[in-house]
């Protein structure tokens, strides 16, 4: 059994919409992506950790949902192979602030091989110079 709490999102046609709201979050594709008209990559995801908030303000710590990436990634040959092979992905985000709106923007990945590392991952402090 389960030592976490687990609840299921009301998931309808590509699911609820969600960006990264943290500084640190975790993540598995768990289906295929694409390109939005507006440049973003698309992912169906589940989360393993982190906040994701939804376009309407809504918090999320677990569950499933599609995940909005900047299509920046697309460049990144081994994060397109995280996503397309269903590897965990751990991000580390910088905190902004703009237009009166907290905002968190990508700054680094890593691949975690074991889901138990997971908790490790989002304790760990890193040096912005890394």
């Amino acid at each position: 059994m389960s030592k976490f709490n687990y609840k299921k999102l009301n998931n309808k046609g590509n699911g609820v919409f969600l960006r990264i709201s943290s500084e640190r979050a975790v993540f598995k594709a768990i289906g295929n992506w694409h390109k939005t008209k507006s440049g973003f990559i698309a992912v169906p995801i589940k989360i393993y950790a982190g906040v994701f908030n939804d376009f309407n303000g809504k918090k999320y710590d677990e569950g499933k949902g599609t995940l909005l990436l900047p299509g920046v990634v697309e460049n990144d040959e081994d994060f397109m192979k995280a996503l397309e092979n269903s590897e965990i992905i751990g991000v580390v985000c910088e905190k902004k602030v703009k237009y009166d709106k907290v905002l968190y923007y990508l700054g680094m990945y890593a691949i975690i091989e074991n889901p138990d590392d997971i908790e490790d991952f989002m304790n760990e402090e890193v040096k912005k110079d890394e």
